[in-house]
């Protein structure tokens, strides 16, 4: 696990260890079982850059050799993009686009996915602003009727006011926003 002196070490306490290495002795205690999957929920928050990059590292390393997969739950989007092979958007505990990381990343479709990866300042390039998603995210008790995004969408339209989407294909991926679907794009160009 990369925790020196780990003979010494087995018997202190977690208030002696750093961040990292207490993520260590978790990571470690989740593979002891040796399990297929691994649910990983924000397992770099709070620590610091290069730590984060370690604590992937292995994650990823020990997953491979004992042959686990991990489902990482985060809201870093560049631990998403450094790490993960697929990514699933969700938006108000709905999934809202599903693909590749390339892909959503670099192509994103729904229009939540598409201003979250405009939020993000990106090197090498000189934005003026970065994209703002106007409104707010709904209480989990009172999310709208329809697409749970259409309150704060730019590119809304009475279907996605009236009817929730169902994931659908989009050509590598998939996206639960009826800007997808030809006949509800068709009904929408005929008002």
């Amino acid at each position: 696990m990369g925790i020196p002196s780990a003979r010494v070490r087995i018997d202190q306490y977690p208030h002696q260890f750093s961040g990292g290495m207490r993520q260590r002795v978790v990571i470690a205690l989740a593979l002891c079982i040796n399990p297929r999957l691994i649910i990983a929920d924000e397992p770099t928050t709070a620590l610091d850059v290069s730590i984060q990059a370690q604590i992937i590292m292995l994650l990823k390393r020990l997953c491979r050799e004992h042959g686990a997969a991990v489902m990482l739950i985060t809201h870093d989007m560049g631990v998403i993009a450094e790490t993960a092979d697929r990514v699933a958007v969700m938006y108000a505990g709905r999934l809202a686009e599903i693909g590749a990381v390339d892909d959503v990343i670099k192509r994103a479709r729904h229009p939540y996915t598409h201003g979250l990866m405009g939020s993000i300042p990106m090197v090498g390039h000189d934005a003026e602003e970065l994209v703002q998603i106007e409104g707010s995210m709904p209480r989990l008790t009172e999310i709208p009727t329809g697409c749970a995004f259409h309150p704060r969408c730019p590119q809304a339209f009475d279907h996605c006011r009236a009817e929730r989407p169902d994931l659908m294909p989009v050509e590598n991926a998939q996206v639960a926003c009826w800007l997808f679907d030809r006949a509800a794009a068709r009904a929408v160009s005929h008002e």
